[in-house]
């Protein structure tokens, strides 16, 4: 007659044990879950501490960080490093200026929704009479009778530790740093001091929930006035393009968003935005039109949205044959392509400011101008 082995809950040990009618030899170890211990709750304190996370934690913090409030919908998160960067005289004052007034305000940047909060310019570029020229013209464009009030400018925060205490006191949402070689021109000198620059900037970010945009300058031409014949801010991939800036590689590749802007002559418009967002990849190009008052002074950007940006017959064939709204078997019938294909063109179309995914599998046509 055989014997059965009788499991013992023993959790402190986890094995099964014979009972008294079963040989050594008949039992079978099998083990059961383990109870957590205290050297595990240390361990994964531990682990906490120094930022390595479990499947469970990293869940969490996922979860978390797509719960962050935003500063520009799409394009700029809180407790975000972005760089602007491009060449000098090109208006990036102008297009931060108005950056930072939407942002004060709570009024679209370039058809982006922004969180409204109190802004900090530091402008080291202007003085302070051209900061007021620019703002006034930038408020005038806007339409904004007034200037927010909750839109701070100065040209005497000129170090870290004066910035953390302008930061404590205002608590913004988004400070802008222009240009960043007035501010710290020895954040430009190697990868170790740039590096060094933005961690100190990190821990404002993580620590006052503030983002932050540096405006930075491209290398200068050489005497036959050419930059890099290899890098061309439409065409070829943003990352590439923005080596081109001064300085450190570093300042562009620990940043989380990254934007060039560049001249352009396509249609009406003056300047071209591309770039490259952590995690969610390219954005752009976007095209931009300058804005004039009636006494052709500069005021401000509209955003360009035309089918001659899609830069093939065939596509702008295929996007004028569809209909204001449309499907994704419509779109792949209308251009007569694969999945992918169909896929790519559509994202092009999105790109372009010409599209956008009103829900899953359902597309719609914007306006050729988008305002603010």
């Amino acid at each position: 007659m055989s014997t059965q082995p009788t499991i013992v809950d023993s959790p402190a040990q986890g094995v099964v044990t014979p009972s008294s009618s079963t040989s050594p030899d008949q039992a079978v170890p099998v083990t059961t879950p383990q109870a957590p211990s205290a050297a595990a709750g240390t361990t994964l304190t531990e682990l906490q501490r120094l930022g390595i996370h479990t499947p469970e934690s990293l869940d969490s913090l996922c979860i978390e960080e797509s719960q962050r409030p935003i500063v520009v919908d799409g394009f700029l998160s809180a407790s975000s490093i972005g760089i602007l960067v491009g060449d000098s005289g090109l208006g990036k004052s102008a297009l931060s200026h108005q950056l930072a007034l939407c942002v004060a305000a709570g009024l679209p940047w370039l058809g982006m929704k922004t969180r409204r909060g109190p802004v900090l310019y530091l402008d080291h570029e202007n003085g302070s009479v051209g900061s007021q020229l620019i703002r006034n013209s930038v408020m005038k464009h806007l339409q904004l009778q007034k200037c927010p009030e909750n839109f701070f400018c100065t040209q005497d925060v000129t170090d870290i530790a004066k910035l953390e205490r302008a930061i404590k006191l205002i608590k913004p949402v988004l400070v802008v740093i222009d240009t960043l070689r007035s501010f710290d021109a020895s954040a430009e000198e190697n990868n170790t001091k740039a590096g060094a620059f933005l961690q100190a900037l990190r821990g404002f970010c993580q620590k006052y929930r503030v983002s932050i945009l540096l405006v930075h300058h491209i290398k200068k031409q050489d005497q036959k006035g050419f930059l890099d014949a290899k890098a061309n801010l439409e065409t070829d991939p943003p990352i590439q393009w923005l080596n081109l800036a001064c300085g450190a590689r570093a300042l562009v590749n620990q940043s989380d968003v990254r934007i060039g802007v560049d001249r352009t002559s396509k249609g009406n418009a003056a300047l071209v935005l591309r770039g490259h967002v952590r995690i969610t990849g390219e954005f752009g190009p976007i095209y931009l039109e300058r804005v004039y008052d009636d006494n052709e002074q500069p005021i401000g950007y509209w955003k360009l949205s035309g089918i001659e940006f899609l830069d093939n017959k065939e596509q702008q064939a295929a996007f004028e044959a569809l209909a204001a709204g449309f499907s994704f078997k419509e779109a792949k019938l209308t251009y007569g392509r694969q999945n992918q294909a169909t896929i790519d063109f559509l994202n092009k179309c999105i790109r372009a400011g010409i599209l956008f995914r009103a829900t899953k599998g359902w597309y719609e046509k914007v306006p050729r101008r988008e305002g603010e």
